[in-house]
């Protein structure tokens, strides 16, 4: 099959270090071509489209001026303060790559907030436009203090909803996603499927040498890990007062938190103002080929998320391959991925003391650690490959191309 990827504004997947989203297209495209699909990535960074078919080697597509009517408008909205509909970007987006999409049988693409130009391409070409939602875009502004207002709020939110609504199909990285987008944007739970994120760390890490798989006395530190980012809404904070809960009470423990982030000076002040700096090893931001050993060595895994309505991050996959016991926040049946007492123990988000009682339980007793880790890592081996979730989402895209065919 001839799949074409599009991210219309992209995260940085030429050059690592790679974020969660880069990761996760960088995976995808190379699994499916290992089976044997052909892809081409087009996707804007840093205001310029650029295509590549080996992820390797990236070319830029020349990128046409902006017309003098566009311009013009561009001024007097800038000028008047009027809605943004994103139509140039859009539009300028699927008339340039238009001519870089020949024989091709889909179009796959990571949704993000007012962007329709794949929408726009998949009308011209008459081929389907299969959307990836992995989270939703107003969580993500409101977090980040950017949530626009007013007329600009319904138009936008109108826009985007328009773009999901016209898709062929959306695949959800998460039950909560799914949900989500049918409470929240109204959208058919028939025109969804849920496909979960993947761990190479499967691949990276063999059971022999996790820390959960191999017999040693109880008397060693309890190594704890974070990975993720550092924003207010990762629960990066909380995550290191209730380490020094475990401190203050004798046990002996290790904490290592793997990446970077806004909240990452601020996560180290509160260490050193508790005087645990020396417990708590801050790595910055690492490659999985990194961070795989780190985790190897660990026990438990955090995901203390607080202020987030979707819980099951690329964290929790990799702390599954790593063998971890994972302490994750979640509600109302979140995150689906943990059985809370078999691969995990789930909390309500922002409760310190919950997650305290959750730590302290998992240190004091080894052999329940070792239960869940253990089981955790199983799950990734059956469900959590990058390979399985390409198979899962190729076979999705299979019904809606054998159908356009017909």
């Amino acid at each position: 099959m001839n799949i074409a990827y599009l991210a219309q504004l992209s995260p940085e997947i030429r050059t690592p270090p790679f974020d969660g989203p880069a990761n996760h297209i960088r995976h995808i495209i190379h699994e499916w071509r290992e089976m044997n699909h052909r892809v081409r990535f087009i996707g804007g960074i840093n205001s310029i489209y650029w295509k590549s078919d080996d992820l390797k080697n990236f070319e830029p597509i020349e990128n046409q001026q902006k017309k003098i009517l566009e311009r013009s408008l561009r001024k007097i909205q800038t000028i008047t303060h009027l809605p943004y509909l994103n139509f140039f970007e859009s539009s300028h987006f699927s008339r340039i790559i238009l001519n870089q999409l020949e024989n091709i049988d889909c179009l796959y693409e990571r949704a993000s907030w007012m962007s329709y130009g794949g929408l726009l391409i998949s009308k011209k070409m008459d081929i389907p436009l299969i959307l990836e939602f992995n989270g939703d875009p107003l969580l993500d502004l409101k977090s980040k203090g950017q949530l626009p207002r007013g007329l600009q709020l319904a138009i936008s939110s109108s826009l985007f909803r328009f773009t999901l609504t016209r898709a062929t199909h959306l695949i959800a990285s998460g039950q909560g996603w799914k949900n989500n987008l049918i409470e929240k944007w109204k959208i058919s739970p028939e025109k969804i499927s849920v496909v979960e994120n993947g761990t190479i760390l499967v691949n990276l890490l063999c059971r022999e040498n996790l820390a959960n798989f191999q017999e040693k006395s109880s008397q060693f530190p309890i190594k704890i890990a974070y990975l993720g980012g550092f924003y207010p809404w990762h629960g990066t904070k909380i995550a290191v007062n209730a380490f020094h809960e475990l401190i203050r009470e004798g046990i002996n423990a290790q904490f290592v938190m793997i990446g970077d982030g806004s909240d990452l000076e601020d996560t180290k002040r509160v260490a050193s103002s508790l005087g645990i700096e020396e417990k708590v090893v801050f790595t910055g931001t690492l490659p999985p080929e990194k961070y795989a050993n780190i985790l190897a060595g660990c026990h438990i895994g955090l995901s203390p998320y607080c202020g987030w309505s979707e819980y099951s991050g690329l964290k929790l996959f990799d702390y599954k391959a790593a063998g971890l016991a994972i302490i994750a926040s979640g509600q109302n049946g979140q995150p689906e991925t943990l059985v809370h007492n078999k691969t995990g123990l789930i909390v309500p988000p922002c409760d310190e003391k919950a997650l305290i009682s959750a730590m302290k339980l998992l240190a004091k007793d080894r052999n329940f650690t070792v239960a869940l880790g253990r089981q955790a890592r199983f799950e990734a081996e059956a469900k959590h490959t990058w390979r399985h979730s390409a198979e899962n989402i190729i076979n999705i895209i299979n019904q809606f191309v054998d159908i356009n065919k017909k």
